[in-house]
Formats: C-alpha cells, structure tokens, sequence
C-alpha cells in the first residue's frame, strides 16, 4: 500500500510542476496589459515613464522564463506577490477569504450526501418502479440545471417572495450563527444539488450492479436479513465508482463557487478570482488557478488511495 501510495503521490507532483507552468503562461497571455489596467484610475497612462517603472517594480520586464523562477522561488517561501489592485498580499488576501470558501464547500458536501446517497438507495431497492422513475427524473434535473439560474430561481422565491433568506452577503459563523445559516443556506444548496444528481445516478448503478452479484443472492439464500445484506455485503464493494464522484463533486465545488459566490455576492475566493480576472490582477488569478489545481490534485490523491483500501485488485496496477 505505501508503494502504490509513494507511486500517486509522485504523478500528482509532476501533474502539479506540469499545471504550475501552464498557469503562469496562461495568465501572461490574456488580452490586456494588467499595469495600465490596475493604474488607470490612479495616474496618467500616457506618461509611459510611469508605467514602465510599475513594470519593472512587478519584473515583468524580465524574460518570462526569468519571471517564472522567481515566481515560483517566492510562492514556495510563501510570498505571493502583492494584489495590483490594493497593493494587498495576496497570502493575507487568500487566508483570510479561505475559511469562507471552505465552509461553503462543508455545507455543499453534507446537501450532497443529504440528497444523493437517499435517492440513490432507494431508487436501487425500488428499481424500474413509479417511485424509481421520479428520483431519477429528480436526480437528472439537479445534473441538468445551470447554478446560476438555479441561485437566481432561488433568491427570487425565499429573498425577494417570501423573504425567508437574505439574497446576498455573508455574515461570519462566529459573529452571528443563525444569520450565518441564513445566509449560507441557498449558496451551499445550489452548489450541492448538482452533486447530489451525480451522487443519486451512481450509487443506483453501483448498487444494482453489486446486488446482481453471486455473494448477494448466497447471503440472501442464507437467511440473512435484508438490511444486513444492504449495509454489510454491498456497501464496501458499492462504494468504489461512488468515491469517485464524491472526489469529482468536491472539484467541482471550486469551479461552482465562481458562479455561487458572485451570485450571492459572497466574499469567498471564488468571488476573489472573478474580480481579478476582471481587473486582470495576475498575481490573484496565480494563487487562485494554483488552489484550484492543489485542491484537484488533492482529492484524485485521496481517490485514488480510497481505491486502494476499498479494492485491494487497485493496488497492484
């Protein structure tokens, strides 16, 4: 298990050095020059003398292979530049927005697990019924809805027609915690009905398939209760293709934030990323690309050892 481990790990790394160039490069192509961009508001841009000072202060006058090694030296030490909009760190920018993001996220998943694994499982035990049918036509509805038509549809009925749901802001967790609830509650819905389709689809498929197998009907032809054989015989081997979807959930969380947070005007780092790539802040778009592709990496990581310990067959490959 640690070489099969030892072996993930080392993919990842080099996907993350193959991941860490593409983003640099990437940023460095978009439309626009992001120092005329960040100082338009502040001095005159037609005095090129300023611009170009503010240019080599950032060293973007450097070779851009130069550029790269000395970003990349300053992100590993932990200095992520500085925010061409607030002169700000960007590490202080995304710590202090991080817990934000994450409790959306924690609030996303349990939606998920809340909705998927019931509609999942009983669509499986009550196949090709009236009530199967429903959950499914259910579940392909939460894949199919795009999240901020949905966030939309959502502010329009609880904010603004029934005014059960502030339609926007944050209030922090320790500061108020009902207001917290409130205000998290549409967001994190939102981001965790699509999940929660996927999550519904494949543990009625996994289910079905595990429940054909020659092991259930040999415990069923024992005597062995019905329940024991839904909790004790399929859930491990069941749990193999839904891991993967709770791995791809919790990816799609991140892209799903960009669109929720500035919805509902939340000051997460997905609402940090949207404002940057409109103001072309690079040094922000940088930090943010790279906690999307750790947080990635992170979680086929996590998959990939689950897979391991649930199929040992895994490890061997």
């Amino acid at each position: 298990m640690q070489r099969y481990i030892a072996k993930r790990l080392l993919y990842s790394l080099l996907i993350l050095l193959l991941v860490t160039v593409l983003v640099f490069v990437m940023v460095r192509i978009i439309p626009g020059d992001p120092i005329r961009a960040a100082m338009q508001q502040n001095v005159d841009l037609t005095d090129n003398k300023i611009v170009e000072e503010v240019r080599a202060r950032y060293g973007l006058d450097r070779p851009i292979h130069v550029q790269f090694a000395i970003w990349l030296r300053d992100f590993l030490r932990g200095d992520w530049g500085k925010s061409l909009q607030t002169g700000e760190p960007v590490l202080n920018m995304f710590w202090r927005r991080l817990p934000i993001t994450l409790e959306l996220f924690v609030g996303a998943t349990l939606w998920a697990w809340i909705i998927g694994f019931p509609l999942g499982l009983i669509g499986a035990l009550k196949r090709n019924s009236f009530l199967d049918a429903s959950l499914t036509t259910v579940a392909i509805a939460g894949v199919s809805i795009p999240s901020f038509w949905e966030g939309i549809l959502l502010i329009y009925l609880f904010a603004v027609l029934f005014r059960i749901f502030p339609p926007s802001g944050f209030v922090p967790l320790f500061e108020d915690p009902w207001m917290n609830l409130k205000s998290i509650l549409m967001p994190t819905f939102v981001m965790g009905t699509h999940s929660a389709g996927l999550l519904a689809r494949y543990v009625r498929s996994s289910l079905l398939e595990v429940l054909r197998q020659d092991f259930v009907r040999t415990a069923r032809a024992k005597g062995v209760p019905e329940k024991v054989v839904i909790l004790t015989h399929t859930a491990k081997p069941a749990m193999i293709p839904v891991v993967t979807v709770i791995g791809l959930a919790w990816s799609y969380f991140v892209a799903g934030s960009f669109l929720v947070e500035y919805v509902f005007a939340i000051p997460g780092l997905g609402r940090m990323g949207v404002d940057a790539i409109f103001a072309r802040d690079f040094p922000v778009i940088q930090a943010i690309l790279m906690a999307v592709a750790v947080n990635v990496l992170l979680m086929n990581l996590l998959v990939d050892i689950l897979y391991g310990y649930l199929d040992p067959r895994v490890r061997v490959h």
